[in-house]
């Protein structure tokens, strides 16, 4: 009884399926048969195609439903409702749609007022009003998620059909206090207003199944104060689901992405491509110029303590040829590879993983 009905739809036989794209609740008469044979297929088949309920007409053409028709739809849960009056129906019918109709359109206007401060935090003056009346409390504290879907040729999906999914929405309408889910430029957004640990790990549980075909990364902000905090709790989330892009994780929480919090904390991606080319240019140059592997190399030996014989290991082949290619990598540099150095390189190669993100997997959602 708790299923979002998305709309009121009329079928009279099983080969309608065709027309049902789930969360449609079903009007049947019973018009195109002289018997009830056929009801327990067609409600198997509501069933199975995702509609949240039937409602059929009592009268000429079904004169009562079969008990195995009630059996198994007490069995299944599958809601099962009865009326006499033809003209009731359609009064029922034309009542259901207008409040949904009336419905989308109030969903549609909290969404745009929220994507809104979210991607130009100074309109929250314009909207906080809005959002007041609607529930949303500048005394309340809120998280956001930030999730987008990938296949795996790295092919980006518009989370539309994710946000729209009804146990998404049910996720969110369950929450203790006013809640939104929502889309902006391809990537899932849901602001939720004081919510629980359990809250949080329910929603993302039912985004992550929520689309097949595409792998979830999905990003948690932290809690933050306010409605003028929606915006920054919306950047760390989103922050949190390209460190999970990079680390190849369906979930991360943004208090546990270390220094990635100062990486994707820089919204200026020329700067970010700057320190790359400053710190990692030559040797990127060289190995597309001569068709090798130093940057590669490099990287392998800083992230194992600088040990020739774990990268000869890692690589298979003799040290000697690490050896030889790190006295390379310090000629190109100019420089020994001291602590500092390393640690400047290993930054760049991270800030290059997050450029690398954007560019090939998020270009759908960012632009370039």
């Amino acid at each position: 009884m708790d299923n979002i009905v998305r709309w009121v739809h009329s079928l009279e036989d099983t080969g309608s399926q065709p027309f049902l794209h789930g969360n449609e609740l079903i009007v049947t008469t019973g018009v195109r048969h002289s018997d009830t044979k056929w009801l327990p297929d067609f409600v198997a088949m509501l069933k199975s195609k995702g509609a949240v309920g039937i409602v059929v007409l009592i009268g000429t053409y079904i004169p009562s439903i079969p008990e195995n028709v009630i059996a198994y739809c007490e069995r299944d849960s599958f809601p099962l409702f009865t009326m006499t009056d033809e003209a009731k129906i359609l009064d029922m019918t034309y009542e259901l749609c207008r409040r949904i109709t009336g419905m989308e359109k109030h969903d549609s206007a909290l969404n745009d007022a929220l994507r809104s401060i979210i991607t130009e935090p100074s309109s929250l003056r314009s909207h906080s009003r809005f959002l007041a009346r609607e529930g949303f409390s500048d005394e309340s504290r809120y998280s956001a998620v930030a999730a987008c879907l990938i296949s795996g040729s790295s092919e980006a999906a518009d989370a539309t059909s994710a946000a729209e999914n009804a146990s998404v929405r049910i996720a969110i309408r369950d929450m203790r206090s006013r809640s939104a889910v929502f889309t902006n430029k391809g990537i899932l957004i849901a602001v939720c207003q004081n919510c629980t640990a359990d809250d949080i790990k329910n929603l993302c549980e039912c985004i992550k199944g929520a689309l097949t075909g595409y792998k979830t990364f999905i990003g948690v902000s932290e809690s933050v104060q306010g409605l003028s905090g929606i915006a920054r709790a919306y950047e760390q989330a989103e922050a949190a689901m390209i460190s999970s892009v990079l680390s190849d994780t369906s979930c991360s929480l943004y208090r546990n992405i270390g220094i990635m919090k100062l990486i994707l904390g820089v919204r200026d991606r020329g700067i970010l491509r700057s320190y790359v080319s400053e710190n990692l240019g030559k040797i990127k140059a060289y190995d597309s110029e001569h068709d090798s592997d130093l940057a590669r190399i490099l990287r392998v030996y800083i992230e194992n303590n600088s040990s020739v014989n774990e990268v000869a290991a890692i690589e298979k082949v003799h040290r000697n040829t690490i050896n030889s290619k790190i006295r390379a990598v310090k000629e190109l540099l100019g420089s020994e590879l001291d602590d500092i150095c390393k640690s400047r390189l290993l930054i760049a190669f991270l800030i290059n993983d997050v450029l690398n993100v954007y560019d090939e997997k998020l270009n759908t959602f960012k632009g370039a």
